[in-house]
């Protein structure tokens, strides 16, 4: 609780389950914090009074210091406040999280008292139910329509001399629509609680036992692995499913003559991140496969189905605390990075 002289929440708040910060009406100032807000954020209340909001905000969310301090002082002048955030915990691990403000007073002085809930695993089933709902609504319904009207255009040219080609489009087709129900399993396997237990996983030992899987299915593909030294992280199968796809993607999706890929496992010294990079020499990934990976966008009946794996590997990464990214290859291709928070090795040799 807070130092002798200030105001301090009463002791009872340590018994709740919800996270609780007591600023002042400036927003300025970190009075008081229960024990879940610091469990929560990884922090000591000593380490949260020297900090500032950018310093435990996710790196790609736009959460400044300034918008805090403006909404707790709305919420002192009588306007309460909500909003979602999403804060790297001490360990690098990213959360969402629910901010409830509202002004109060304690012993005489005026404050803000902010509530604080860990929503990571509400966001994750709510954006699991719109991933399969345009999934269904989308992909799998589109892919039907097409495979029905080629059939249908099959059985009128059995004697004309483009059967062959319209054969091995149907083909093609029913072979996508296998790998739409491949992946809704993989989301339905990660986003099941109970389905998996995190634990320090060798990254390399993962992504080599992949990259071997890979190269015997795709043998004409020049797949190379660059993976020097273990790099621990906390993971659990997710991680095989990202980083498959990626892969996949990679050689699927790429028009040259001979597919190469390279795959990268590394420790970020800076962060002691786990990452692993898979670089293409294919077309780009187009904008309207990556932007459906934002929640604000919706899906239009023109999207085609390539971008599921994405989503998957969205999924997974997200389950694990991780991010994912993508960038441009020189000269050519495409760089997709996955960066999960580290493990101690030590803890995965106990």
């Amino acid at each position: 609780m807070g130092q002798p002289g200030e105001v301090s929440l009463p002791e009872a708040f340590d018994d709740l389950d919800v996270g609780i910060n007591l600023h002042d009406t400036s927003g300025e100032r970190i009075l008081d914090s229960n024990a879940r807000l610091t469990e929560l954020y990884g922090y000591s209340l000593a380490e949260l009074r020297t900090m500032t909001v950018e310093d435990y905000t996710a790196p790609s969310t736009r959460f400044t210091q300034e918008k805090a301090s403006r909404l707790i002082a709305q919420a002192a002048d009588g306007d309460p406040q909500s909003f979602e955030w999403q804060i790297q915990r001490a360990n690098d691990e990213l959360r969402w999280i629910q901010v409830n403000l509202k002004a109060t007073e304690i012993s005489g002085v005026q404050c803000v008292l902010a509530e604080v809930q860990d929503i990571t695993a509400y966001r994750t089933r709510e954006r699991r139910l719109r991933l399969l709902s345009r999934i269904v609504r989308h992909n799998l319904r589109n892919k039907t329509n097409v495979l029905m009207g080629y059939a249908d255009r099959i059985r009128q040219a059995v004697e004309d001399d483009t059967l062959e080609r319209e054969i091995q489009t149907v083909l093609d087709i029913t072979s996508e629509v296998g790998g739409l129900s491949e992946s809704v399993k993989q989301i339905e396997q990660i986003a099941e609680p109970t389905a998996t237990e995190r634990s320090p996983t060798d990254l390399r030992a993962v992504v080599r036992s992949l990259v071997d899987d890979i190269r015997h299915e795709y043998p004409d593909a020049d797949i190379s692995l660059e993976a020097p030294e273990r790099v621990w992280v906390i993971a659990d199968e997710g991680i095989r499913y990202a980083v498959e796809h990626a892969v996949r993607n990679a050689i699927e999706h790429n028009d040259r003559d001979v597919q190469t890929v390279t795959v990268s496992v590394e420790s970020c010294q800076q962060t002691g991140h786990g990452r692993v990079r898979i670089r293409d020499n294919g077309p780009p990934i187009p904008d309207v496969e990556t932007a459906v990976l934002n929640e604000d966008v919706e899906t239009t009946s023109t999207y085609h189905g390539a971008g599921v794996g994405l989503w998957v590997m969205q999924w997974c990464v997200d389950s694990l605390g991780g991010e994912l990214s993508f960038s441009e290859n020189s000269p050519r291709g495409n760089v997709v990075s996955i960066s999960l928070p580290g493990a101690d090795a030590s803890d995965a040799a106990g």
